[in-house]
């Protein structure tokens, strides 16, 4: 409970945009999310799993990307917050920040390994990716994912 608290504490402060009078708080927010990608369990990632998706819209291309990745490790202790918030994922691949986009493919590839049915309304995203990226490591992951 007390580590779940201060996980909040610390995600949710680096939710406010300015929170900090300085970068510091991105990058607190950055060791939280880092930490609770180690850490996680089932509960932790039912209880942090609204903050970790408020940061996808945080204005710094770090936190979104931390937190992106992060939602790889809550996804594999619990499964159920995929399908909660899938619609947002999906949204990152439409991210302007292009290694916002290169984690939001590597997430939704690593996720494809188990069932791959599930990703298949996302090939027109992933298509447009292919035809508009410069991004080589990306393009390799989505014909992978492709094919």
């Amino acid at each position: 409970l007390l580590t779940t608290n201060l996980l909040k504490k610390e995600l949710r402060g680096a939710a406010m945009i300015g929170g900090g009078s300085s970068g510091e708080t991105i990058y607190h927010a950055g060791l939280a999310i880092n930490c609770l990608s180690n850490i996680v369990t089932e509960d932790l990632g039912r209880e942090l799993l609204p903050e970790l998706l408020h940061l996808l819209k945080h204005p710094s291309p770090y936190v979104r990307k931390k937190a992106l990745l992060c939602l790889y490790k809550v996804f594999l202790k619990y499964p159920q917050g995929l399908r909660l918030s899938f619609e947002q994922i999906k949204l990152c691949l439409e991210d302007s920040h292009p290694s916002v986009v290169s984690c939001a493919v590597n997430v939704i590839t690593e996720l494809s390994d188990k069932n791959p049915r599930n990703y298949l309304p996302l090939a027109p995203a992933f298509f447009k990716l292919l035809t508009s990226s410069a991004n080589n490591w990306m393009l390799i992951k989505v014909v992978k994912l492709l094919g």
